[in-house]
């Protein structure tokens, strides 16, 4: 299973891809759970975790882990694919204040708020 943390970075970078601009903060919708982003030159940081992200066309790249895929559809989709957890995912962020991300199955879903934005 993909863990939290993960699922977190995927949606700030879908909304931040959408947008032009980074999440400060994200909200989760299931556990209740805020949590900061800290922008940096060429990505972000997950404060909670302190994973440092590095964006890259068509993926997001992690510190000493593979790089996670990530398309966006023409319409308010993205789909990819994290081989650490080895689950494909999909979800919408049309540029608004919410990011929804599926399991590969569309079994279940992760629903996040993007609580304010700032320029990357």
């Amino acid at each position: 299973m993909m863990p939290p943390e993960i699922r977190r970075i995927i949606a700030v970078e879908a909304h931040r891809r959408r947008t032009g601009r980074c999440p400060a903060m994200i909200h989760s919708l299931g556990t209740g759970e805020s949590f900061a982003i800290a922008v940096g030159p060429d990505g972000f940081t997950d404060t909670e975790t302190g994973l440092r992200v590095r964006v890259a066309p068509g993926r997001i790249v992690l510190a000493g882990a593979p790089a996670i895929e990530l398309t966006l559809d023409d319409d308010v989709g993205f789909y990819g694919f994290d081989p650490g957890s080895g689950e494909r995912f999909s979800g919408r962020a049309g540029g608004g204040s919410s990011v929804t991300v599926y399991d590969g199955r569309q079994e279940h879903f992760f629903q996040y708020a993007v609580v304010s934005d700032q320029g990357l």
